[in-house]
């Protein structure tokens, strides 16, 4: 079946669909696959042959792409799982995910959705950098010492 006709199929009825927010003029989509969570035929998990998917895991982000020769009845073989640990850096990730998405998965109209996935991702991995109480610098405190 073509992706065409499998998005005419998903578009109206989907358990993935989300309308809350509707006066936002977006509908958007939970589904598997969808990196930017946005209810259309481009980004859609379900619709289109080649997928990427970006979820974040305890070792760091996993990146999930369906292989471009994997024939039609092949469900557990056509998928590649490569991991980001997550103390990765950003730009050896952004790399990382560019060539997946272009290389492997072949979609590279897909490639700037992924790296931000990928980059707010692993921005909420990293733990905050804890400083030191700055001292007050008004009259009153000096005086008190």
């Amino acid at each position: 079946m073509s992706t065409d006709l499998q998005w005419l199929l998903l578009r109206k009825n989907n358990s993935f669909v989300v309308k809350r927010g509707v006066e936002v003029g977006k509908t958007f989509s939970k589904e598997p696959g969808n990196l930017r969570n946005l209810h259309s035929h481009k980004f859609s998990g379900l619709a289109n042959h080649k997928t990427v998917d970006v979820r974040e895991s305890p070792n760091g982000v996993v990146i999930t792409s369906r292989k471009q020769k994997a024939g039609p009845s092949a469900v557990a073989k056509a998928t590649s799982k490569d991991v980001l640990r997550s103390r990765t850096g950003p730009r050896r990730a952004a790399g990382v995910v560019a060539a997946i998405t272009v290389k492997k998965a072949g979609r590279p109209d897909l490639r700037t959705a992924a790296l931000a996935r990928v980059s707010a991702l692993l921005a909420a991995q990293k733990e905050p950098k804890t400083y030191p109480p700055k001292p007050s610098r008004s009259k009153k405190a000096k005086n008190a010492r």
